[in-house]
């Protein structure tokens, strides 16, 4: 895995392009890590699906516990069915 800035790549994509065929990129901007780059092949869209999920699960972690935290601590429902 390469590791390139935003800059980098924006001077250098027709490079990158030729590249990711055999290799991925870690984009970074102001020296953090801010995306990917990875080679694309038509079977591999369901597991960029499920990364997305566990990166949205991921990124909501905190907001997901309090809100399970919420409805444990709300108790037993009153509903009857």
């Amino acid at each position: 895995m390469e590791i390139i800035t935003n800059t980098e790549l924006q001077k250098h994509i027709g490079q990158v392009s030729k590249k990711i065929e055999n290799d991925s990129f870690t984009i970074t901007a102001r020296g953090k890590p801010k995306m990917m780059l990875v080679p694309y092949f038509s079977a591999g869209s369901d597991m960029i699906d499920d990364y997305m999920e566990e990166y949205l699960l991921w990124k909501n972690k905190q907001k997901l516990q309090a809100q399970a935290q919420q409805s444990l601590d709300s108790g037993l429902s009153d509903l009857s069915v």
